[in-house]
């Protein structure tokens, strides 16, 4: 197998690297939303040590070799999966290996094209604050935020992209004649450096969870590396609610009708299915949520039942990870009698004084969708009550997702 990393090129730990202990025990290193954790074999930690603060990989050999009998196959080929995992990344923050997953598909990208909702709103905002800026785009895609930036007259557009969806964005802003005015960086955003800190900084961050796609932890590495002091952030906050809707509370296939079906199949296959049983009783989450039922496809159909409860506020000149803090305080205002069975989470994102994005269910329907959840239980409300709600930022194999509940 040939080999994809250069003896001679120095290579550092990605600063995106995230370590966790999987629900197995093995040790996960994941760094992008475009890629699945990987499990890290014992020698791969020795050997990404070996490399930080920046060497080449015979530099790194040597450093191993000094305190370990280590054979340079065996080397090479630990180096070779971190750095196609870009675990281990050039030093110069630049021509990474790419994701090819995730975000590396056209087809994301197509539907956020068609959501003209999302891309008016980015380029009015563009368009009123970039002229004659140096700006940054986080995570470019296809390019499309970056050139309105071009095209609103930017003096210096840098476009950090780390998956395979980069060609495409050199494509466009070749074919739209602005990639003499545009640097594109193929690398995680957290891993570039620049020589010209930002005017301005855009970022499309935002998941279907606010926070699924980590937007603190980008956010806040790129406000302190990259911004100008009194630089710009589009979006400049968010904030995050959420609304309690109504479900049918009927009969589903839930754990105990599950286990009632794996008791009936027992005999007719002739297999003691007690161990199936308790697993299903013991997974989480619940293998077997109940159902939502039709959400709508433009407009969203559930039946709301309470007023919006807003669960953060997020600034990101100064958010982080450490404000999104675990909630108990929280409480649905019920507005309407009916059965509380879900939320619905969503977001505004101001991209300035004057314009937002809104994934709201009283809004019409963007490529976000409806980001609704289903509770533990149905509740039978009535107006007036204040049903209370739990919350919490997460982090599983690295990444963010926030989870709410009833208390």
């Amino acid at each position: 197998m040939l080999s994809i990393m250069n003896w001679d090129v120095p290579y550092t730990v990605s600063r995106s690297l995230v370590l966790q202990i999987g629900p197995g025990g093995e040790l996960l290193a994941g760094n992008s939303v475009s890629r699945m954790p990987q499990a890290l074999a014992q020698d791969g930690l020795a050997v990404l040590l070996a490399f930080a603060g920046g060497r080449t990989p015979s530099e790194a050999l040597a450093r191993l070799q000094a305190d370990w009998e280590i054979e340079e196959a065996g080397f090479s080929s630990v180096v070779d999966a971190l750095v196609s995992q870009n675990s281990l990344t050039p030093v110069a923050g630049d021509d990474a290996a790419l994701a090819g997953g995730g975000f590396a598909s056209p087809a994301e990208h197509f539907v956020m094209m068609q959501d003209t909702v999302r891309v008016s709103a980015y380029r009015r905002a563009i368009f009123r604050h970039c002229r004659d800026k140096v700006v940054v785009e986080i995570g470019c895609g296809s390019g499309i935020l970056s050139i309105f930036a071009a095209k609103a007259g930017a003096r210096r557009v840098i476009a950090i992209e780390e998956s395979r969806i980069a060609d495409l964005a050199a494509a466009m802003f070749e074919a739209n004649g602005v990639a003499d005015r545009v640097e594109l960086r193929r690398a995680n955003s957290r891993d570039v450096s620049v020589d010209e800190r930002a005017d301005v900084i855009i970022h499309e961050v935002l998941g279907v969870d606010p926070f699924g796609e980590n937007i603190l932890r980008f956010i806040e590495d790129a406000r302190e590396r990259l911004l100008a002091p009194d630089g710009r952030l589009i979006p400049s906050a968010m904030d995050v609610y959420c609304v309690g809707f109504e479900v049918a509370d009927r009969p589903y296939l839930d754990r105990a009708r599950a286990c009632a079906q794996l008791s009936e199949l027992e005999g007719l296959h002739g297999i003691d299915f007690s161990a199936f049983r308790q697993f299903v009783s013991e997974t989480q989450p619940d293998p077997f949520p109940r159902p939502l039922g039709d959400l709508g496809l433009t407009q969203f159909t559930p039946r709301i039942l309470t007023a919006e409860t807003h669960l953060y506020r997020v600034d990101f000149a100064s958010g982080s990870s450490e404000t999104i803090e675990p909630r108990n305080d929280l409480r649905l205002r019920v507005l309407h009698p009916g059965t509380l069975g879900g939320v619905v989470v969503y977001f505004r994102a101001h991209l300035d004084d004057d314009t937002f994005l809104s994934t709201s269910p009283y809004a019409l329907r963007t490529s976000w969708g409806w980001n609704a959840r289903a509770l533990s239980k149905i509740v039978a409300v009535e107006p007036g009550q204040e049903i209370p709600l739990v919350s919490e930022l997460r982090t599983t194999a690295g990444a963010q997702s926030l989870h709410i509940d009833l208390a």
